[in-house]
Order: C-alpha cells, then structure tokens, then sequence
C-alpha cells in the first residue's frame, strides 16, 4: 500500500494546524505579534520544524491572506445572483465593506506589499492550489458583470469601485475619526447613485462609456 497519501494528508493537517494558530494569534495580537516561535508554542512543536513547510513568517501571513481573499469572494458571490444592476452593486458594495471591517487583522493581511510578504514558500511544502490574484481576478471580474447591462466598458468602473471600497474600508480601520459608520455606507452610495443612477429601471438604461472626466 502506498504511503504517499497518508504523508500528503500528514503535511497538509500538519499546515492547517499551523495557520490554524497563525489566525488566532493575528486575530488576538495583530501581524506584529505573529512569530515562528509563537505558532510553534500554540501547537507544540518546535520553530525549526515549521520552516519545512513554510520560509517564515511572512509566508505564512501570505497564505493567510490567500485565505481571506478567498473568504471575501464566497461573501461577495451570493450577491451577484441579484438580476437589479443597482441593488447587485450596492449589495456587493456593501458586503465588501461589511467583510473588511468585520475582519481587520485579515483585511490587512490581504493587501501586505510584496516587500513585507518574504519569499517564496520552500518546495518542501505542497504548493498554494491558487494565487490571491485568481481570487482577486474573480472580484474583479464579480463588479464588473454587475456593471455590464449600464456600461459597455465596465472594467473600469470595476477597478474604480475596488479602490472605492478599499478606501472606505481603510478609513474605517483608521477609526471613527475618520469614517464613521454612518457615513461609509452614504459615500458608497453616493458614488454608486452617481455612476448609474438611481432609477428603478437602470438596468433598462442604454449602455453607455464610463465618463472619461
């Protein structure tokens, strides 16, 4: 009998138990009180061991982020079931937000620069099945099938609505100082009344190109 499963699926629960505890530690302490030592500590084996399956730190705080990307893409998807090009949008508009500022440390873990992420993973461990940027080709490609039936170019409004959202969700972290809750949502609304309109029949509006202005 072959024993390369059983040792894939010894890898692989060894992997989960590790970014299991990485999480905790994030949720309770932030990215700057993540270390090697820590995780190891949670689940008790010994720093030099986890390097097998991970370069460091930062690679396990990449894989983490993967993690919430492609939590955010099962919040967002249900939404874009909704037929209404408006209430579609606001719905994933709002879902989004709803999702970065219930999930702060994993937020941030997202959208770490490369610089702060570290090097690749060792090829000891099993390769990620995917890169956050499929997940985040999916976003994107989510908003702008919403804004097809209004827009013959909609990409671009997708993007501009990923950095809108970013934006209201980074404010939002930064405290109510500067974006308290009341308001994030008006400005999303705002922005999005502004770019389709607020008819009931938007989605019987002719499809015209996004205002280069």
């Amino acid at each position: 009998m072959s024993t390369v499963e059983p040792k894939e699926a010894r890898v692989s629960a060894l992997r989960a138990r590790i970014l299991d505890a990485a999480r905790r530690i994030v949720t309770r302490e932030g990215i700057d009180g993540l270390s090697m030592r820590k995780i190891a500590d949670a689940i008790g084996y010994s720093p030099a061991s986890l390097y097998l399956h991970f370069e460091g730190r930062d690679a396990i705080a990449r894989a983490l982020g993967r993690e919430g990307f492609i939590q955010l893409l099962a919040r967002l998807q249900p939404c874009a079931e909704i037929d209404d090009t408006r209430a579609r949008l606001h719905a994933l508009a709002h879902a989004y937000v709803a999702f970065g500022c219930a999930h702060p440390e994993t937020y941030r873990l997202m959208f770490l620069p490369e610089r702060a992420q570290g090097a690749p993973e060792r090829a000891e461990g099993p390769a990620l099945e995917a890169r956050p940027d499929d997940e985040a080709a999916a976003i994107t490609q989510l908003f702008a099938d919403a804004f097809a039936p209004v827009f013959a170019e909609p990409a671009p409004l997708a993007r501009a609505l990923w950095a809108l959202l970013h934006g209201v969700v980074a404010f939002s972290l930064a405290g109510p100082a500067f974006a308290p809750e009341s308001s994030r949502l008006l400005a999303i609304d705002a922005a999005l009344d502004g770019w389709i309109g607020t008819g009931a029949d938007a989605d019987a509006t002719q499809k015209t190109q996004p205002d280069a202005t």
